[in-house]
């Protein structure tokens, strides 16, 4: 911790703080680090290690009392107990190799084919119910009658081993005697009930079978009817073979249609070959073949082919323009129009007599092969047709056989599902019937009951140390439902926790306050054997240097919360009174003054001022006075405590009737800005927030507001309800806490190096190396 040689003013990021500069007449805008939350958020109920051990150690003596008291109780009571005897008798209750058919398994629904088919907790339950009980019960009260039914039950316990099909029948009583009569007579009574019990399982079984058999043949029945009328409507017997039929037909009709369109196709180009070499379609050249066949037609053309053959031999002989040539050209233009009428009547249509001459062999032999070939596409062109009505024909019904098919398969897997079933039922009812005759076996007993089978079951030293645990359950219960009833923090990472709030300073417990009201005397230290001067005995020194140490950190803390603005007028306050706030204050504002800053410690609490009282002040003038009075210079009141030129205090002054006025006056505002271009650090002492506006009024003039809670005495309602308050309400912002009354450890690291230090021929050999 360094100190300071001197304590001359100095300036603070370019502020000054001597009397000749001034600090502005705007407030610096401070953000702090963190900035915490308007309310407390609770984290739910549960504990850790650490929480739980912090809490045995505050409620030790609820604890250790409540565990001593649970244990010596339970002691006497286990002392006071006589003997008691138990014995135990294991029964199998089902047979090792499953018998049951699993026919009759599936259709009981049982669970698994090799997996037990009891239910052992239901079967435990029928066991202890008075169906069984009462019987077993009437034969031992004709030798025990005081054994009563809620008795009997109350030391009879049945359980399963572990999984497997052994039963496990205890009874315990303070006679041994008592034990084997009723053990033997319990056994009894159960291997009767197994017999009949599984006997009515048989029967029972039969009653189902019958009844589902019935019920199997009336749908077997229905089903068959249901197929018999389907296929006389339809007139189909089976409709998947009757589909496969059709189906095939359909394939070789497209395969016979494939092969006419393909001979079709051959044909066309042969067709289209003789009609360009004929020069007529096929109609007409059967009427021209026809012309070539009629009488009249020939013999006109046996005369135009005369007449043509006359009129070349006269052209040879004449010129065209003698009257010769041109009586027998006359003619030939007679005979044409005759020709012509002649063809245009066999034929059909209007043709030129030059085109219609004489037709040789190869002539007809291609007009004959021309017709031919056109009614043999003629007959292809029709079987086509045929075939493809035929295909659409198919093609419907294999579409009606698919949509029957649909119906048909429903009809047939419901009539396959229910004779499944029937033949089912069938075999397990004659697998039953089987069984019946062989008599099921009853429960068997494995381990008979003997002497030896019966034994003390009192066991004294786990007794003791049930009683035990159950005493540090007991004490720990107390200690916890104690500790949960007290609303007050205990522990400094419970509080950090709860208020998510930095912790700017953990101020340790120090019961030296009670009889003087400072540690650390407020003359300036400026080098280590002054500090060490401070006090000579080590118990005090210890005291001294860790509570000290606690307060320059503190000052650290401040200063380091913003690089920029540094925080100048800090305000403390506390929820409620007694947490030592007051006290914090003037330690602060030591502290502070030793590390070289101007400070001015202000007792705003106008209406329980303790600051002149911790530093044996008079409070003749202060802080009411300036605000009420006119005082031209406000550092007339302000007084310098004597050996630290740094440390100076402004007292509270008279108490006023309405300190909140005065607190929230402008005429408070101008102080703290005059305050401001005089003093490094400010500190205002505010009053308690519980039920008083005053802390609040003081914080709108600070940079900042420090809350102090103290360990086991602040309540979590109560911190609670202030910071949501703060929240709300306050116009400075809560820079963190300052938790005070700590225990702190005589052997930490820092407590042993200020006592090493702190003994008196150190100090001298420091002060003479200073």
């Amino acid at each position: 911790m360094p100190f300071p040689p001197s304590s001359t003013p100095r300036e603070t990021n370019g502020h000054g703080n001597g009397h000749g500069n001034g600090h502005g007449s705007g407030r610096p805008e401070f953000v702090p680090v963190m900035t915490p939350p308007p309310s407390l958020v609770e984290k739910g109920d549960d504990l850790d290690i650490n929480r739980l051990v912090g809490v045995l150690k505050r409620r030790a003596g609820v604890f250790l009392g409540v565990a001593a008291l649970s244990f010596g109780g339970l002691t006497f009571w286990h002392l006071s107990r006589p003997p008691a005897y138990s014995g135990s008798v294991n029964l199998l209750v089902e047979p090792v190799t499953n018998v049951t058919p699993v026919a009759l398994e599936e259709v009981v629904g049982a669970q698994g084919g090799g997996a037990s088919r009891l239910d052992y907790d239901s079967q435990i339950r029928v066991l202890r119910g008075p169906a069984v009980i009462e019987p077993i019960l009437a034969d031992i009260q004709r030798r025990y009658p005081n054994i009563t039914y809620n008795a009997l039950l109350n030391r009879l316990t049945i359980t399963q081993e572990g999984e497997s099909k052994v039963l496990r029948i205890a009874y315990s009583d303070a006679d041994p005697a008592v034990v084997s009569f009723v053990l033997n007579q319990v056994i009894k009574g159960f291997v009767d009930y197994s017999v009949q019990d599984r006997q009515g399982d048989l029967r029972r079984g039969l009653t189902f079978l019958d009844e589902q058999l019935q019920e199997k043949w009336q749908e077997v029945e229905a089903i068959e009817s249901d197929l018999s009328e389907f296929q006389k409507r339809y007139d189909i017997v089976n409709v998947n073979a009757t589909s496969e039929s059709v189906t095939q037909r359909l394939n070789q009709m497209l395969a016979d249609q494939e092969q006419l369109r393909v001979e079709l196709q051959s044909l066309e180009p042969l067709y289209d070959n003789l009609r360009d070499q004929v020069g007529f379609d096929p109609d007409t050249a059967i009427r021209v073949a026809n012309l070539n066949e009629s009488p009249t037609y020939q013999s006109l053309l046996g005369d135009l082919r005369e007449l043509e053959q006359t009129i070349a031999a006269e052209s040879a002989r004449f010129q065209t323009d003698t009257p010769m040539i041109e009586a027998l050209e006359d003619e030939r233009q007679q005979l044409l129009p005759l020709l012509e009428a002649e063809a245009q009547r066999l034929v059909g249509q209007a043709v030129e007599a030059d085109t219609l001459g004489y037709k040789g062999s190869v002539s007809q032999g291609l007009m004959q092969q021309l017709v031919d070939t056109a009614n043999q596409m003629q007959v292809l062109q029709t079987q086509d047709q045929a075939i493809g009505q035929t295909v659409q024909q198919l093609q419907a019904e294999i579409q009606r056989l698919a949509d029957l098919s649909r119906s048909f398969q429903q009809i047939d897997r419901e009539l396959t599902v229910a004779e499944s079933s029937l033949n089912q039922l069938l075999a397990s009812r004659q697998e039953l019937r089987l069984q019946m005759a062989r008599q099921a076996s009853p429960w068997e007993v494995i381990s008979p009951l003997n002497e030896s089978s019966i034994t003390q079951t009192t066991n004294l030293p786990r007794k003791l140390l049930l009683s035990t645990v159950i005493g540090l359950m007991l004490g720990g219960v107390a200690a916890l439902l104690r500790d949960r009833m007290d609303q007050a923090f205990h522990s400094t990472d419970e509080l950090i926790k709860t208020t998510q709030l930095p912790n700017l300073a953990t101020i340790p417990n120090a019961p030296a306050l009670q009889k003087q009201p400072l540690l650390i005397e407020p003359n300036l230290a400026v080098t280590m054997a002054d500090v060490l001067t401070q006090s000579q005995s080590p118990e005090k020194l210890f005291t001294s240097f860790s509570f000290a140490e606690a307060f320059y950190s503190l000052e650290a803390n401040l200063r380091m919360l913003s690089s920029d603005v540094p925080v100048q007028v800090v305000a403390l306050t506390s929820s409620v009174p007694g947490e030592g706030k007051s006290t914090i204050c003037a330690h602060l504002a030591i502290a502070a003054a030793n590390m070289g800053r101007r400070v001015l410690l202000i007792d705003g609490d106008l209406r329980k001022p303790s600051q002149h009282l911790i530093f044996a002040q008079p409070n003749r003038q202060g802080l009411s006075d300036l605000i009420t009075q006119a005082i031209d210079d406000p550092n007339d009141l302000v007084l310098q405590l004597p050996g630290n030129p740094n440390l100076h205090l402004l007292t509270a002054g008279a108490r006023p009737p309405a300190p909140g006025r005065l607190l929230s006056s402008r005429k408070m505002q101008q102080l703290t800005e005059q305050y401001r271009r005089h003093y490094d650090l400010i500190i205002f002492d505010t009053p308690p927030l519980s039920g008083m506006i005053d802390a609040k009024l003081t914080a709108a003039h600070a940079d900042g507001l420090l809350l102090v809670v103290r360990l086991h005495r602040s309540e979590r309602s109560e911190i609670q309800r202030v910071l949501a308050d703060l929240g709300n309400t306050a116009q400075a912002p809560l820079l963190g806490l300052v938790i005070n009354g700590v225990p702190q450890s005589r052997q930490s690291g820092y407590d042993y190096y200020y006592g090493y230090y702190g003994r008196p021929q150190v100090a001298v050999g420091l002060e003479e190396n200073v």
